[in-house]
């Protein structure tokens, strides 16, 4: 680990700001001028889709992300007739994906979403299984994948690390007390504005506790826990712990930071989480009050008064 924190490093919203910033985020909201939210896109081709114009009460506007399992399309009201924002997000499905996984996904992004609101967890305004073209309607955000930052390999302030960590947390923590889990916690899962707010999204593989998980594709097994990736459990939160816990490990890996104990205080609680057996991983909220703590235990570290306060 590379020793850069000391007295004078910023506080982690403005590192952030800097760190995260999307090169190529726009302020216009039109179709024409879109940031790729969500995840990182394969290319922009709508492959085996013809998406109407009009999906129920939404107008659909130009594809910002495109893969082949979905597309995600700018949206606005229908009766929004040349409106020039474009401010929620239209995700459908490609007609080569199953269609009984398609109808699954949705319902589970929908009962979820009645559910469960965090916000630290992207919101479901309206969806459709049933629809001729089902769909899931979000609000746009502006932001990368934590994924993009962490492929960067810049260095990072262990603060903003454990700071990014735990708003995740707060949100898998609201989704545990409500009965499910996310089943899919990975850095292409989170968004981060260029202001450093975490967003995690895409629950259409979420489960409610203590249910079968059905045998689907894992995109990327090194965040899924070894029950998960074995098949042979319920759904439980310490999936979703132990996925976190790899998170924070990878975090670690371009953290800077030169105070061993801190150091040693988040590995220890890496360790935990990400402990080879379910029952001995923290709960959620153990991890959310750790992860708190040790944000709190390094303010006077990297947060000092403005000049302005200085001159008063």
């Amino acid at each position: 680990m590379h020793s850069v924190m000391g007295p004078n490093t910023k506080d982690p919203q403005s590192m952030l700001a800097k760190e995260c910033t999307v090169p190529d985020a726009q302020a216009d909201l039109s179709p024409e001028r879109s940031t790729h939210q969500f995840a990182e896109s394969d290319d922009l081709n709508c492959r085996n889709v013809s998406t109407p114009s009009i999906l129920g009460i939404w107008r659909v506007g130009s594809s910002i992300y495109a893969s082949d399992h979905c597309v995600i399309s700018l949206g606005q009201p229908a009766d929004a007739i040349d409106n020039p924002r474009w401010e929620y997000a239209i995700k459908t499905f490609t007609t080569s994906h199953n269609q009984w996984t398609v109808k699954r996904e949705i319902s589970q992004i929908a009962e979820a979403g009645r559910l469960i609101s965090h916000p630290n967890l992207l919101g479901v305004l309206d969806a459709s299984a049933t629809a001729s073209h089902p769909y899931v309607v979000m609000p746009r955000l502006m932001g990368n994948s934590m994924q993009a930052l962490l492929g960067s390999q810049e260095e990072t302030s262990l603060p903003v690390a454990i700071w990014i960590t735990r708003q995740i947390a707060e949100a898998l923590a609201a989704i545990h007390q409500a009965g499910w889990i996310h089943a899919r916690v990975s850095p292409d899962h989170i968004l981060l504005s260029s202001t450093g707010h975490a967003t995690l999204i895409n629950m259409g593989y979420s489960q409610k506790i203590h249910t079968s998980i059905p045998d689907q594709e894992v995109q990327d097994s090194s965040f899924a826990s070894p029950e998960y990736l074995a098949g042979d459990h319920a759904a439980i939160a310490a999936m979703d712990t132990f996925s976190l816990g790899r998170i924070l490990w990878q975090w670690l890996t371009i953290t800077s930071c030169e105070s061993s104990p801190l150091l040693e205080r988040v590995a220890t609680l890496v360790e935990q989480m990400v402990a080879p057996d379910p029952n001995e991983r923290p709960s959620m909220e153990s991890v959310v009050a750790k992860l708190k703590e040790l944000e709190f235990s390094v303010l006077g570290l990297h947060i000092g008064p403005t000049s302005a306060l200085r001159a008063a």
